[in-house]
């Protein structure tokens, strides 16, 4: 019996010397919108029950096993698990969810710097959203540019960018798609957009009177 425990005990040693051998130094960096880097994200691994933040740079290392999976949270951004491979460095992209009382979580927990994903969020691209999950270009756009409102009305669907004078008649924006002015953009697929920005007050200036009530620039995958 003695033999027995001392035998399992040897075991039980090797399997963990083995199991801490095999166990390396993940490296990587965290961002938003590909380029903006994240600090005191939460960073945890699944199987060696490690746990890390990033730093100011977005920068981090954790010690992982083989197979393991490591996720990575932040108020206001969308949860993303990793799942390791043979890679010693990643570079990791969470998606702002997009919404006005987001960007104050977001900044409030010291993740990004407020004038960073303000501009960021002005200027949506697809490479942070998944554009194929919307119906509409409206609601592709409602919520994720502060400042702007869809309406609804009989007479269809339209926006309104706040904080801008209107001169005209209209209140609606000026529409720029591919470079073209345009008076309509319900028909434009969401999967088929690229990026989209929005102008108000100087920016909106270079074109002129018809920039009164801001500028939608819609650029589309060709």
């Amino acid at each position: 019996m003695k033999n027995f425990k001392i035998l399992f005990t040897l075991l039980f040693l090797l399997q963990f010397v083995v199991t801490v051998a095999q166990e390396r130094t993940l490296c990587g960096t965290v961002r938003c919108y590909n380029r903006i880097p994240m600090k005191d994200v939460s960073i945890k691994t699944k199987k060696s029950n490690q746990e890390t933040i990033s730093d100011i740079l977005g920068k981090f290392d954790v010690r992982v096993s083989p197979g393991d999976v490591v996720t990575f949270e932040a108020d206001g951004f969308k949860p993303f698990s990793y799942k390791v491979n043979g890679a010693d460095s990643v570079s990791i992209n969470l998606i702002f969810k997009g919404r006005e009382q987001d960007i104050l979580v977001a900044v409030g927990n010291g993740y990004v710097k407020k004038e960073d994903l303000v501009f960021a969020v002005s200027n949506l691209q697809q490479e942070n959203s998944e554009f194929s999950n919307f119906s509409n270009i409206f609601d592709l756009i409602r919520g994720r540019f502060p400042g702007v409102e869809v309406i609804n009305s009989t007479g269809g669907t339209s926006l309104l960018i706040r904080g801008t004078n209107s001169l005209t008649l209209s209140s609606e924006p000026l529409y720029i798609v591919d470079g073209i002015p345009v008076t309509d953009i319900s028909s434009i697929e969401p999967v088929t957009v690229k990026s989209i920005d929005v102008l108000k007050d100087a920016a909106a200036a270079y074109y002129g009177s018809r920039g009164t009530n801001g500028v939608i620039i819609i650029q589309t995958r060709k």
